[in-house]
């Protein structure tokens, strides 16, 4: 009669029993992610600090080239690039993100950047609306976007700041 350490055991290794434990290759890594911050193709912005993104995305004033407020747009809530922007650019989680608003809300400040629920929308409205930007993935620039440069930083360049880990 097999002991109760063994039937346990048996338990543990029969949903394995099926894998091989030699040269299977592994899984490829995740792509890393490059955000890019867009503007309309014919802007004469063609750079932006990281420190002007926060202060845009977080309901402060920031000016262009020819001294207009620039507009920043926003991807839904909880959508996974603004996730990924916000941890990178203004160093939050959605739920602080979230406090944020509120707080602002509660002292009578601007509200949030307005969000654009639909991608195609998002550059549509990004490439006719001077002043608009807002931030893709490298992989969803259109040619009627124009890429800037973040601090000084090309998205090919080894210094990019929006890479995600």
């Amino acid at each position: 009669m097999p002991s109760r350490r063994s039937i346990a055991l048996a338990g543990l290794v029969l949903p394995f029993a099926g894998l091989s434990l030699g040269a299977a290759p592994l899984a490829a890594a995740p792509p890393r992610q490059t955000l890019v911050i867009v503007t309309q193709r014919n802007a004469g912005l063609s750079e932006i600090s990281l420190r002007q993104l926060k202060h845009l995305y977080t309901g402060e004033q920031v000016e262009g080239p020819a001294g207009s407020a620039l507009i920043p747009l926003n991807h839904a809530p909880r959508a996974p690039l603004r996730v990924a922007f916000d941890r990178l650019v203004l160093n939050m989680n959605a739920d602080e993100v979230g406090r944020f608003w509120i707080d602002r809300k509660i002292r009578g400040q601007t509200g949030a950047p307005r969000a654009v629920p639909n991608i195609e929308l998002l550059r549509r409205v990004v490439a006719t609306l001077p002043g608009t930007l807002t931030y893709l993935d490298v992989n969803d620039v259109t040619p009627e976007l124009k890429v800037l440069r973040v601090d000084g930083s090309a998205p090919g360049d080894p210094d990019y700041p929006l890479r995600v880990e």
